[in-house]
């Protein structure tokens, strides 16, 4: 998955590609989704791999793309398998309209979506006390919420 500005976002495997995004996006009750690690209004793009080695096709996207959702296991690991060529996915489609992706890109309307993402996920983490990585993944929204109000600020932090 790729977010607004074409960037690895998150990266998994399924068995059946319709059902999984269905949960992740329409649902929202994947883990990954429901714990708030992956925000759905930032993601633009779904790119997919077609293999039977779905574990070290995973792993050679996660080592390739490095998402920023998905956290290293600390490992480190590269992947020299070639299961799949991560450069030529067999398919690939935006989840929104130009148009979609063009509002949702606007500064003003990421730092508003991303400060209601972070208040989301501050409940969820406060109330149902989480996983590390979901705490983890805060950060990384905080992060995206920092280049985002640079933008709409139109300052970086370091002027303040």
């Amino acid at each position: 998955m790729f977010d607004l500005d074409d960037t690895p976002a998150y990266a998994g495997q399924t068995s059946n590609l319709r059902n999984r995004l269905r949960q992740h996006f329409v649902r929202q009750d994947s883990s990954v989704s429901s714990y708030g690690r992956l925000d759905p209004w930032d993601i633009a793009t779904v790119a997919w791999w077609i293999t039977d080695q779905t574990d070290r096709a995973e792993q050679k996207l996660l080592a390739d793309f490095e998402p920023y959702l998905n956290f290293a296991d600390g490992n480190n690991i590269t992947v020299q398998i070639d299961t799949i060529d991560t450069g030529t996915p067999n398919g690939t489609f935006a989840l929104m309209s130009k148009d979609e992706q063009s509002f949702r890109r606007q500064p003003y309307n990421r730092v508003k979506q991303k400060i209601e993402h972070i208040n989301r996920m501050v409940d969820k983490i406060k109330y149902a006390n989480h996983s590390d990585d979901t705490r983890r993944t805060l950060y990384e929204h905080k992060r995206i919420l920092e280049q985002n109000l640079e933008e709409f600020l139109g300052v970086e932090e370091s002027d303040n």
